[in-house]
C-alpha cells in the first residue's frame, strides 16, 4: 500500500491544484468507481434510466495516459501531441462519439471533452475502474460512487470473461482498483462519496438506488429498475455471492492468500481466518498457467497474425505496429464484451 502524504503537504498540494484546475463543468459530475466485473455496467444502465442523469459508460481512457494515479501533475506535464498519440489506439476513446478538441493544455482538453457529454443534463456519471486519484485531481469538484463487490466473485467473473487464466491473477483488476480507492479516500470530504455494495444492489435495488439518488440530490424514479432492451436480467439476490455455490475450496484459498486483509477491512467474511501462505512453486505455476491461457484465448479470439503482431510489437516497442494490430482487434473484442 502506498504511503499517503502528510495532511500539511496534501493540503498545500490541494490548494495549488485547485488554483490550477480548469474551468467548471456545466453540470454536476460523479464518477462510478469500482473494479472490472464489479457490476459497474449494471449500475450504469440503471443510472442512465433516470431523467436527470446521464451515464454514457466507461471512461478509463481519460486517465490511463498518466500512469497509476499520476494525477494532475502528469497531465500538466504531458504535451497535447502525446495525448493524441495515446488516444489514437485506446479502445475506450475510439468508441467515444466525441473526440478531443483543438490542441492545448491536457487538463483543459479533458474538461472540454467531458463538457460535451454534460450538455443538457443536471448530472453526468462516468464509470471508471482505476486511477481514481487522477480523476479527483483533474476534476476536483466531482463526487464518487464507490462500487464494491466481493473479490472472490470479481476474480471468478474475470476468469469467465477470459480476462485472466486463473482466479489468483483474476484479482488484478480488483486489487488495483481498491488500492487506488484507498489512496483517494483520505482526500475526499464525507459529502463527496458514497459506498455501494453490489451484493446489496442486486438484493435490494430500489433501496440502494434511492440512496444514490439522495446522495446526488435527486428523486428515485421507478424506470431505473427497468432493464428491458438490454442484455441484462433484472437484479436478483442469486447474483450475489456466486462464489459460495460454484468456487472450489482451492480457488477460495488462492484468493484469500492474496487479498484477505483487504477483504476483511471491507467487511467481507473470510473462509480462512488465518491468511493462507503460498509457496514460490505455486506462485510460479499460477503465473505460467495465466500466461498460457491468456495467449490461448488471444489466439482463438483474434487470430494468429493479429495476436502475434501485438505481442511482438509491444515487446520490441514498435508503436505503429501495436496501433495497427489493435485497430484490427478492437472490433473483434467489442463483440465479446458484456
Amino acid at each position: 500500500m502506498n504511503v499517503l502524504p502528510s495532511p500539511l503537504s496534501r493540503g498545500v498540494r490541494d490548494h495549488v491544484m485547485q488554483a490550477q484546475a480548469p474551468h467548471r463543468l456545466p453540470c454536476s459530475l460523479v464518477f462510478v468507481a469500482g473494479p472490472l466485473r464489479s457490476g459497474s455496467t449494471l449500475l450504469t444502465l440503471m443510472l442512465d434510466r433516470h431523467s436527470s442523469l446521464k451515464n454514457p459508460g466507461e471512461f478509463d481512457f481519460l486517465f490511463d495516459a498518466f500512469g497509476v494515479d499520476g494525477g494532475l501533475a502528469e497531465a500538466q506535464a504531458m504535451s497535447s501531441e502525446e495525448l493524441d498519440d495515446f488516444f489514437s489506439d485506446h479502445r475506450g476513446f475510439l468508441s467515444s462519439p466525441y473526440k478531443l478538441g483543438p490542441s492545448g493544455p491536457v487538463p483543459d482538453r479533458l474538461h472540454e471533452l467531458v463538457s460535451r457529454y454534460a450538455q443538457g443534463v443536471p448530472c453526468l456519471a462516468l464509470s471508471i475502474h482505476r486511477n481514481f486519484v487522477s480523476a479527483h485531481e483533474i476534476f476536483p469538484q466531482a463526487r464518487f460512487i464507490h462500487l464494491l463487490r466481493d473479490a472472490r466473485d470479481c476474480a471468478k467473473s474475470a476468469v469467465a470473461a477470459s480476462f485472466s487464466g486463473n482466479v489468483y491473477h483474476g484479482l488484478e483488476p480488483w486489487l488495483n482498483s481498491e488500492e487506488s480507492w484507498d489512496r483517494l479516500l483520505p482526500r475526499l470530504k464525507p459529502e463527496q462519496y458514497i459506498e455501494v455494495r453490489y451484493e446489496e444492489l442486486v438484493s435490494e435495488p430500489e433501496k440502494v438506488l434511492t440512496q444514490i439518488c439522495e446522495f446526488l440530490g435527486l428523486e428515485f424514479e421507478p424506470q431505473m429498475m427497468d432493464l428491458s432492451g438490454t442484455t441484462y436480467e433484472p437484479p436478483s439476490p442469486r447474483f450475489a455471492n456466486q462464489w459460495r455455490r460454484s468456487m472450489s475450496p482451492r480457488d477460495v484459498e488462492l484468493i484469500e492468500a492474496r487479498v484477505a486483509p483487504m477483504m476483511a477491512a471491507r467487511g467481507y467474511e473470510l473462509v480462512h481466518p488465518t491468511q493462507p501462505r503460498l509457496s514460490w512453486w505455486t506462485l510460479l505455476s499460477l503465473k505460467v498457467q495465466n500466461t498460457v491461457k491468456r495467449h490461448r484465448v488471444g489466439l482463438q479470439t483474434y487470430g494468429f497474425g493479429n495476436w502475434m503482431q501485438d505481442v511482438v510489437a509491444r515487446h520490441l516497442g514498435l508503436r505503429n505496429m501495436v496501433r495497427a494490430a489493435r485497430l484490427r482487434m478492437f472490433p473483434i473484442k467489442a463483440k465479446t464484451l458484456k
